[in-house]
């Protein structure tokens, strides 16, 4: 099956799009913190011969969703070579190296293809989110992509969810600042609703089962998605990569315990908390004469969810950031490490 979605590696890559390398495997993109050589990413799908998702005659098998643990399961089946020691991180990490990507995808050449000719009932309705955003908000389909299953066409109508992309620091926060508008826009486009929420719910809990429900229930009710009909559709903040706030080997992240710190601190800035990584900036506050004032999150359970002002208890992994002005170093709580799986999260006070 032909996909015009298929281009050229670009030069910088961007979070969430999804590329596939000479055997085959699927990988997603992580985050906007990128190297220059590799692609910091995880494996997502795997060829065998009696999965749920088909392309191109092969079919293929899931292999995350959605726990640091399941990236470390997909490390362990990888090549050496994909495996990096990164130095912004200071972790060993899933970074293919360019050469081994074999197709590259884009989410808007996609969601173009899928906005002049759907082909099957998730595209319809796929079709018909992009049209409300547009109509609704004033969104360009410019800033919109199709993300998931249906970018590289291996999804199945049964089955598969639909994940979008918004582009862009400006279009990412008017849809997220104005859901209430697409509410009823349409006879058969909604709001997800709490109850909705309840197998995502329950994931978290069986990943930290520390959070009690009701940590649970306080922090989805946060959560907004916009359903048109029965189907809840997942629209995802990305930066261009120009926008984004930090840059790989601009800093350099070092751990100071592998046990989790626990502080209660309070939200001061949100400008980038809907992106991935997440960025917290918080009230500075004193542990172990460590000045701490940002909190960065890995794990997308809790972005987007805190505002300016909110008082919350973190637990997560106390790292020294270190630039080239040393005088400009301070710390971060870290949230979705490998070493804190299980152990870290936000949660309201």
């Amino acid at each position: 099956m032909s996909n015009p979605a298929v281009v050229d590696l670009p030069d910088r890559v961007r979070n969430r799009d999804i590329f596939r390398d000479h055997q085959n495997r699927l990988f997603v993109v992580l985050g906007y913190i990128q190297p220059s050589d590799r692609v910091l990413s995880y494996l997502k799908y795997v060829p065998v011969e009696d999965g749920l998702w088909e392309a191109g005659g092969i079919r293929y098998r899931r292999t995350f969703w959605g726990s640091v643990d399941s990236t470390l399961e997909g490390m362990v089946i990888l090549p050496q070579d994909y495996i990096a020691e990164d130095i912004h991180f200071q972790t060993q990490l899933v970074e293919p190296p360019r050469s081994a990507i074999k197709d590259y995808y884009s989410p808007e050449l996609r969601l173009k293809e899928i906005l002049k000719e759907p082909t099957d009932n998730l595209e319809e309705l796929t079709k018909n989110a992009a049209e409300i955003l547009s109509d609704a908000l004033g969104i360009s389909f410019d800033c919109l992509g199709v993300a998931g299953s249906i970018l590289w066409k291996g999804h199945n109508p049964k089955h598969s969810d639909i994940n979008m992309n918004i582009y862009g620091f400006a279009s990412a926060w008017t849809l997220f600042n104005n859901f209430e508008g697409i509410d009823g826009f349409q006879n058969h486009t909604r709001l997800r609703t709490l109850p909705e929420w309840r197998h995502a719910i329950g994931r978290v809990h069986d990943r930290i089962a520390v959070l009690r429900p009701n940590d649970l229930e306080a922090l989805f009710s946060r959560r907004r998605a916009l359903c048109v009909g029965e189907r809840c559709i997942g629209i995802t903040p990305v930066l261009y990569p120009e926008e984004a706030p930090i840059t790989h080997g601009s800093e350099s992240y070092i751990t100071q315990s592998n046990e989790p710190v626990r502080l209660n601190v309070t939200i001061e800035n949100t400008d980038y908390s809907i992106f991935h990584p997440a960025i917290y900036e918080i009230n500075p506050i004193e542990h172990n004469e460590s000045t701490i004032n940002r909190i960065m999150i890995y794990d997308g359970a809790f972005g987007g969810l805190f505002e300016e002002g909110d008082l919350v208890e973190v637990s997560g992994t106390l790292q020294k950031v270190t630039t080239p002005k040393k005088d400009a170093d301070f710390y971060q709580v870290m949230v979705g490490t490998k070493s804190g799986s299980g152990k870290e999260y936000i949660r309201f006070l």
